[in-house]
């Protein structure tokens, strides 16, 4: 049995980085007066690892990019010494050859045309474009994703790249997203770069995630684990299926009842809308709204090295996955000795099924297309994981139903937080420092 908090109680709902972290900073605190609930076994959210005949493979690549002082040190203080910083390399697979990342400012090695191609669409593009537009990324003026890219980029870079990576990883017409997303997600270039980088090799890296930090041991669940070994009153295998906001109660699958004061959510708002009770109709119109893609995640375990990078973007449609990661170069006791592992990203959502049944085969006959598998490979782990709701889709009603329904939350006193709970693009980084914000709100109120 789960005890019953007293009134003027913090309850959290999901045991993801967002909700530790707001647990870990209300404690830390001496707000002793709060608890988490977590319906799976084990906390962690998707920042969780699984282990397979010695193999660790994560729920896809989680890796630490950081840009925030205090979160970086809140995490090295939680991981100490199992905590280690890579340079990032990464690498696009198209035309047969790989190209550094990011494309469009890595030509180097892509057929002749193709390279004329992406240069001449760059320079036709940028011609074209107002000074008010080139003032701006993020214009207002950009009507959509692929309106951005044509327009900054250029027919070349957005016909051999942009374009079919993006649909890939996002499975809807780039016509369908705004920009709202891009923010540090989307690397730029400058005409100097492009030509530079055609011209020869670069091997300086660019973007938000040119360095990234890991744990040595554990796989990324050591970072959850270190959360939550120094906190209390976390309770797993507890579902919430209702939240009562008159009577401020949280209501779990196993018929307790647990008095609330205050609320924190990191459920996905679709999830959260549908156990409140009594919801106006505007609002659960707005949630009905809201889209997202789902990813299959295929890892496999080898029993060789398979490469020495980090991760391939794999733009090209006729390859099952979108992305290939080797987790055994994040951390060496990612794999047993001489051995490699290889994780795949699938997406896939109601425009664009997937057949799972069939995804391990083919992408194993992928692999070896691509040629980072060899046919008489030992393959001496396999673990298929699947996360329903991965990246949240930023289409043209994605701003305004948003927007009313954390609204709605918080006139209703519930702060809705993390990746899913606010609803957004965003990475383990920003999930920490919500935590540390919305306890710092609760604190200032119960002082």
């Amino acid at each position: 049995m789960t005890p019953n908090p007293s009134k003027g109680s913090a309850v959290v709902l999901g045991g993801g980085l967002a909700g530790l972290s707001t647990l870990w900073h209300l404690q830390k605190a001496g707000y002793d007066n709060s608890f988490l609930f977590e319906r799976e076994s084990r906390v962690g959210g998707l920042a969780r690892s699984e282990v397979v005949q010695g193999f660790t493979f994560d729920y896809t690549g989680h890796l630490l990019h950081f840009q925030n002082p205090a979160v970086r040190q809140l995490v090295a203080d939680l991981l100490g010494e199992n905590l280690h910083y890579l340079d990032r390399d990464s690498w696009i697979l198209s035309k047969g050859v790989c190209t550094r990342y990011p494309f469009q400012s890595n030509l180097y090695g892509l057929p002749p045309d193709v390279i004329d191609e992406c240069i001449s669409g760059y320079i036709a593009a940028r011609q074209g474009n107002s000074p008010q537009a080139e003032s701006s990324r993020f214009s207002s003026d950009y009507s959509s994703f692929q309106e951005w890219i044509e327009r900054t980029l250029g027919a070349g870079i957005a016909r051999h790249f942009m374009v079919p990576y993006n649909e890939k990883l996002w499975t809807v017409r780039l016509q369908d997203l705004t920009c709202e997303w891009m923010g540090r997600f989307v690397p730029s270039t400058s005409l100097q770069q492009i030509l530079e980088g055609a011209r020869q090799d670069q091997k300086q890296s660019s973007g938000y995630n040119a360095r990234f930090g890991y744990p040595l041991q554990g796989g990324i669940e050591a970072l959850p684990r270190a959360f939550h070994c120094g906190l209390k009153s976390v309770f797993v295998r507890s579902e919430v299926v209702q939240v009562d906001l008159k009577s401020k109660v949280v209501r779990l699958d196993n018929g307790e009842e647990i008095q609330f004061e205050n609320l924190v959510s990191t459920l996905p708002l679709p999830e959260l809308i549908r156990i409140l009770p009594e919801t106006p109709a505007t609002v659960n119109s707005a949630a009905s709204r809201l889209r997202f893609n789902s990813v299959y995640n295929v890892n496999l375990g080898v029993g060789r090295k398979l490469s020495k990078k980090h991760w391939i973007y794999v733009p090209e449609p006729d390859f099952l996955f979108y992305r290939i990661g080797f987790p055994d170069n994040f951390s060496p006791y990612q794999a047993p000795e001489r051995c490699g592992s290889v994780y795949t990203e699938i997406a896939y959502s109601q425009w664009k099924p997937l057949d799972k049944a069939q995804a391990l085969e083919r992408v194993k006959h992928d692999l070896i297309r691509t040629g980072i598998l060899q046919k008489e490979d030992p393959i001496l782990a396999e673990c298929c994981l699947d996360i329903p709701c991965a990246y949240v889709i930023y289409d043209h009603q994605y701003r305004p139903s948003v927007d009313l329904i954390l609204q709605f939350l918080y006139e209703q006193g519930i702060w809705s937080i993390g990746r899913y709970g606010e609803w957004k693009y965003s990475g383990m980084e920003e999930a920490i420092w919500q935590g540390k914000q919305v306890a710092d709100q609760i604190l200032r109120c119960t002082r």
